[in-house]
């Protein structure tokens, strides 16, 4: 049976490529460090690893 893939819903940004950027490279980091980064909340920084594909990717990487 073939599992439908959930979409993060469009949401208008307010991040900055520059910010983008640094999440992406620092996306291992944990989330508390993640929120001194940047001028995000918690979940703001959750969501937009999602959009990015970032939470994806983790998930990829932890089964090789």
């Amino acid at each position: 049976m073939k599992r439908t893939q959930l979409k993060p819903e469009f949401i208008a940004s307010i991040w900055t490529t520059e910010q983008d950027c640094l999440l992406i490279e620092n996306s291992l980091l944990s989330i508390e460090e993640l929120t001194q980064l940047l001028p995000f909340s918690e979940e703001e920084i959750q969501v937009r690893k999602a959009i990015l594909g970032l939470v994806r990717r983790q998930r990829q990487m932890n089964r090789i």
